[in-house]
């Protein structure tokens, strides 16, 4: 089933192109003071909006959804699925115009298209029409016709997925086409450097695994056949996906966090920028999780500068490998850097790298200096694995 609230972003207007009266906007007055417990009702307010059935199902949080998310949020419950509607709004004076699409209950969280304000000073609600129909005559355009199909219904799959069960030498890919009854596939390439491999519909169906160096291309030619909710397509279409394959696999990655707040203990350290990436070592920037796909010794050094701690033991961060504390590095004084080094042999599944905090109290980071904890990783061995 379609999931989801979809937005359309139509363009910047003037207050004179939105084709309702102004006592049908809600204003910065109307919605305010925020309330983050209570939401607008929109059929509680006044003008057409009253006790019209047109538009059940549609409610405004104007200080986060149940003081939640701090921006304006328009939510939309089971009346109103199956219909789309056109939003205006303002912040400050830029009005915009949007198409709301509710395929299934949902929330838009209002943003600022440019700059300014976050939250707005008013907002206008068109008339509401069914997703594949056209809006009524003073809000149509042209440009911007009826939906075909549902954005939120999955057409055709292509996974890349890179070798996770050993470490490797080179990268290994595989590339599998996940057909679905909806889609009828006509034809499959992939290209190697621009040059086509040969590769066959059936075989990429199956699943094929590269190991050659260089740049890929996967182009799948298509047409949708339709559902029980979206009218079949007329037209083919391409979907493409690139990887790419590294010439000479010598993994490295420097990381730093210039972002400055705490760590408690038993937490990894996050390191919000990129400085040096060959793309052969993944990050998970939620975690802090380094994966090392690729075998060989890791030279690994690190460095957190606090600005205080309230701690017993000083300033104490470790690597974890898979979980597990490696060499700890140690700094006595609050606002001197703990840094540390270890090497890392990967020989056999990936393992993640983590730096963890493992004093016994939290660690304020540093608000003076521009870098606030950084580490570096790269392979010096190519051993086989075990």
């Amino acid at each position: 089933m379609a999931e989801g609230v979809f937005l359309v972003f139509w363009r910047q207007i003037t207050p004179s192109e939105i084709p309702f009266a102004s006592s049908e906007t809600l204003t910065g007055t109307t919605i305010s003071p925020a309330n983050a417990t209570t939401p607008i009702i929109l059929t509680n307010t006044s003008g057409r909006y009253l006790n019209n059935p047109a538009f059940a199902g549609i409610s405004i949080w104007t200080n986060g959804l149940n003081g939640g998310n701090a921006r304006t949020s328009i939510c939309f419950s089971e009346e109103f699925v199956g219909k789309k509607i056109k939003i205006y709004f303002s912040f400050a004076s830029t009005y915009y115009e949007y198409e709301v699409q509710i395929w299934d209950p949902g929330c838009w969280i209002i943003v600022n298209p440019g700059s300014g304000p976050s939250t707005p000073n008013s907002i206008t609600f068109g008339n509401p029409v069914d997703i594949f129909e056209d809006f009524e005559p003073d809000e149509r355009d042209p440009a911007h016709p009826p939906p075909t199909y549902n954005p939120f219904t999955p057409w055709l799959v292509l996974t890349i997925e890179q070798a996770t069960a050993a470490c490797v030498l080179s990268d290994v890919i595989r590339v599998t086409l996940n057909s679905i009854p909806t889609v009828n596939v006509l034809s499959a390439a992939v290209y190697r450097d621009g040059a086509n491999t040969g590769v066959t519909l059936p075989q990429l169906t199956a699943g094929v695994t590269y190991t050659d160096p260089g740049n890929y291309e996967v182009a799948v030619v298509y047409r949708y056949l339709g559902d029980d909710i979206n009218p079949p397509s007329t037209v083919n279409e391409t979907l493409t996906r690139n990887f790419t394959i590294s010439t000479t696999p010598f993994p490295h990655m420097q990381r730093a966090s210039l972002v400055h707040g705490y760590v408690v203990p038993g937490d990894p350290m996050l390191f919000d920028t990129a400085v040096v990436d060959d793309g052969t070592i993944e990050y998970n920037a939620l975690n802090g999780a380094f994966t090392l796909r690729f075998c060989g010794n890791y030279f690994i050094k690190w460095f957190v500068a606090p600005q205080m701690d309230m701690t017993r033991d000083g300033v104490n961060f470790a690597i974890a490998i898979n979980g597990s504390i490696d060499l700890i590095g140690s700094s006595h004084a609050a606002i001197s850097p703990a840094m540390g080094f270890t090497i890392v042999n990967v020989t056999g599944s990936p393992p993640t790298i983590q730096l963890i905090c493992v004093s016994d109290g939290n660690i304020f980071l540093s608000e003076v200096t521009q870098v606030k904890a950084g580490i570096l990783l790269f392979k010096i061995g190519e051993e086989l694995p075990i």
